[in-house]
């Protein structure tokens, strides 16, 4: 008896599984992300970067790159290899965001590598 009942119980617990994944209402606590560059009214009015930061006695080893929080403000203490993507990726979008952003990239990167990849981008000649 037992052997004839299995296959329907498992049949009915597999639709109410079903319906419960299908009908659930979703969890909105997900952060939404968005890559998009901002609107061209925000992107005119870059910030400009603070003379503490731009001083030439402060060491190469010890500036912060502070470009990378142009396109999100969690990017700010991000990695060499990370910025370097991030130059090619806003090399490829070739807008007049991305080439402002690249221009801030190559004024105040504190690797040469970076500064180097941004002129690149920008089309210039390599530095």
């Amino acid at each position: 008896m037992l052997s004839t009942q299995a296959p329907a119980l498992l049949i009915v617990l597999g639709t109410v599984l079903m319906a419960i994944v299908i009908f659930a209402p979703a969890r909105g606590n997900l952060p939404t992300v968005s890559f998009a560059p901002p609107p061209a009214a925000v992107a005119s009015g870059l910030p400009s970067v603070p003379q503490s930061e731009r001083d030439d006695d402060v060491p190469t080893a010890f500036r912060v790159a502070s470009w990378p929080s142009l396109i999100d403000p969690r990017a700010a203490a991000c990695d060499t290899a990370t910025r370097l993507a991030l130059v090619d990726a806003l090399g490829t979008l070739r807008g007049a965001w991305s080439r402002d952003v690249l221009e801030r990239a190559r004024a105040d990167d504190p690797s040469a590598d970076v500064r180097a990849a941004a002129a690149c981008a920008l089309g210039e000649a390599r530095v």
